[in-house]
């Protein structure tokens, strides 16, 4: 991986569309060929007050602003990691059920992870507003919320 790319811990800034965002990159990953570099985290636009998941492939215009503070708990910056990851895979499309999630952990390298933490983590998707929870008869599922995270 490139070391111009985006690095995991690190805050970046650009104008976009009049307004500044931030991108807390807390994820740099490669697709299994080589041939793609993404980094998943955290954006948040001028006068927002919630973060919402994001992923980037375009290097382009941002700024490294990171200022010193206190590291997250490494177990809660692998959870946001991890989040950013299924959001982005959740974004392809489809109708994703706590079943399809524990299917995506295992594919993903993600072990340990069961049923459990892929009901918490579409919980917290959904809470943040990046996931529309669907309930019909015998099932639920969620879907992405178009206006939440996304291409930067």
């Amino acid at each position: 991986m490139s070391t111009d790319f985006f690095r995991p811990g690190r805050t970046y800034a650009r104008e976009h569309h009049a307004a500044t965002i931030r991108f807390l990159v807390k994820l740099v990953d490669q697709s299994p060929d080589g041939t793609y570099t993404v980094a998943f985290g955290w954006r948040i636009e001028d006068g927002d007050v919630t973060w919402s998941p994001f992923d980037s492939d375009d290097f382009t215009g941002w700024v490294d602003v990171t200022e010193p503070a206190a590291a997250p708990p490494p177990a809660l910056a692998a959870d946001t990691a991890r989040r950013a990851h299924l959001l982005h895979a959740i974004h392809a499309g489809g109708r994703w059920k706590s079943g399809t999630v524990t299917r995506w952990y295992e594919q993903h390298s993600y072990t340990g992870l069961g049923l459990r933490a892929a009901r918490h983590d579409l919980a917290v998707l959904r809470d943040s507003g990046a996931l529309i929870q669907h309930d019909e008869k015998g099932v639920r599922y969620f879907t992405a919320a178009r206006s939440g995270g996304g291409r930067g």
